[in-house]
């Protein structure tokens, strides 16, 4: 592995814009530009690398917003109940 390709494979990873507040997001992309680091510079690895952590994050944000819908719709329902016995 050349010191070339190195170079731009980290600096693919590192042009990836990640929000500061985006945590998880931006500990994928720290451990991918270590990797790198350490010589697996390889594109298709670099891949390999982030579906696994992005779908486990995917999985996690889906979990979250099912439980966040399941919350509003009971909240609407206690406030319908509410709205409905003020009447």
């Amino acid at each position: 592995m050349s010191e070339e390709p190195d170079a731009d494979v980290a600096e693919v990873v590192e042009s990836w814009n990640v929000p500061r507040e985006a945590v998880l997001a931006a500990r994928i992309r720290a451990n991918i530009l270590e990797a790198i680091g350490q010589g697996f510079d390889d594109p298709q690895l670099v891949a390999d690398l982030a579906v696994g952590p992005l779908v486990m994050a995917l999985g996690q944000l889906e979990i979250g917003l099912a439980d966040a819908r399941r919350r509003i719709e009971e909240l609407e329902r206690a406030l319908a109940d509410r709205e409905g016995g003020q009447g």
